[in-house]
């Protein structure tokens, strides 16, 4: 993907918000990752992460790490389809997965 550079020789956005807010609505799951937003939107991994914390910071997704990964979802005032807020899975710290072994099939887990 070749970036252009606008008057200021600075590169010029090509990726919306919106179409982030897309992303949630064309990846299978109620999470999606920055790996999710690069690979649809065709964008860096950093893009895609510099965009949902500009989201975050806005209120229209919320993450969390788990597992060495964050996990994104949409902010509307109620849990995301598909996620319990109150699964125990959420209380786990970064990295740990209590006594099963959740942090080698955390994609399994969040996409079944």
């Amino acid at each position: 993907m070749s970036r252009e550079r606008g008057d200021g020789g600075r590169y010029t956005e090509t990726v919306a918000l919106d179409a982030v807010l897309g992303v949630f609505e064309a990846v299978d799951g109620p999470v999606v990752t920055s790996g999710d937003v690069a690979e649809v939107l065709d964008c860096s991994r950093d893009t895609a992460r510099r965009k949902l914390r500009t989201l975050e910071a806005q209120g229209r997704v919320a993450g969390r790490k788990t597992a060495g990964r964050v996990v994104w979802w949409t902010v509307d005032g109620e849990a995301p389809s598909g996620v319990d807020p109150d699964d125990p899975f959420w209380e786990f710290e970064p990295g740990s997965s209590g006594e099963t072994d959740v942090s080698e099939s955390v994609d399994e887990i969040l996409y079944s």
